[in-house]
């Protein structure tokens, strides 16, 4: 199921799998495992810089495609949204993970939509997850009232046809031109989905609240750009605040904007964040482990 990635490397499918890719250095010890799960209209090779990065910090990183994204394109009868499915893909690589690397902890990373289902996988498999970084999760987002309205007129037209929802998110969520080019070229982003799609979504994020209040004792880091058009960041600081857990930490990024460990929009300054608060939940002992 897993496999070393190479630049926009499109992994197999795999019956009963989510395709996945890693980013592991096979010579060095591994300190920990993080699996990261991307936002919504994107896959998992948009955390290949990122993965690089952590790969040489010590960290061994796996990225899977959410159902309706990637490579799930080309699955047949698996080709949409299904949070139900997916979350249940979440499970099973994780517990894959923890045979790869016995006894080492497993933190779970997720932005924007990807930053929702590892908070709801965090507060459903404790067992699981040793700790949570999640980017951008809120569902408050900014021209809400107008994506619902055409969510609306669509779901009564036909609510099973697809249509271009990506231009607008990827419109919001930079002003980087450079950016918006790549994301609206690459052949994996998927740009199109059905109001029924995005009508489960809707519902999907609005259940954040609930999972964070459940959240009563892992690690938890949010993180939330300042120069977020996409996602409102007191959504995120609100969100925040359910969280059940005493060992919560939110971080605000002054110049950053939805992107942040995705398509290599992370500063060295985020990297450092990241990698302290990780070695700072592994554990003197598991830190200074050779094996």
């Amino acid at each position: 199921m897993m496999s070393e990635a190479s630049a926009r490397s499109k992994p197999k499918t795999v019956r009963g799998n989510a395709p996945c890719l890693a980013w592991i250095e096979p010579e060095s010890p591994i300190k920990a495992v993080i699996l990261c799960v991307h936002g919504l209209g994107l896959h998992n090779g948009t955390y290949e810089a990122f993965g690089k990065e952590m790969k040489d910090r010590g960290f061994a990183v796996y990225a899977i495609d959410v159902r309706g994204f990637g490579s799930w394109m080309e699955a047949r009868g698996r080709e949409k949204v299904d949070f139900t499915s997916c979350l249940e893909d979440v499970r099973s690589t994780l517990k894959v993970i923890h045979r790869a690397h016995p006894e080492k902890p497993v933190f779970i990373l997720g932005e924007s939509m990807g930053g929702a289902i590892a908070l709801r996988a965090t507060a459903l498999y404790p067992d699981l997850v040793d700790g949570l970084i999640s980017s951008v999760p809120a569902g408050d987002r900014f021209n809400q009232k107008k994506t619902s309205l055409k969510v609306a007129l669509h779901l009564i037209n036909d609510p099973d046809k697809p249509f271009n929802v990506g231009e607008g998110v990827v419109k919001q969520a930079t002003q980087k031109e450079e950016l918006r080019e790549a994301w609206l070229n690459d052949p994996l982003a998927r740009l199109n989905l059905s109001a029924r799609e995005l009508l489960q979504f809707d519902r999907f994020m609005k259940g954040n609240k609930k999972s964070a209040s459940k959240i009563r004792s892992k690690p938890v880091l949010i993180v939330q750009g300042c120069k977020d058009k996409l996602v409102k960041p007191e959504g995120t600081v609100e969100l925040f605040n359910k969280l059940a857990t005493s060992d919560r930490k939110i971080v605000l990024i002054p110049g950053a904007e939805h992107l942040i460990f995705e398509e290599a929009q992370f500063s060295d300054r985020d990297i450092d964040t990241v990698s302290a608060w990780l070695n700072d939940h592994i554990g003197t002992n598991q830190a200074n482990d050779p094996s």
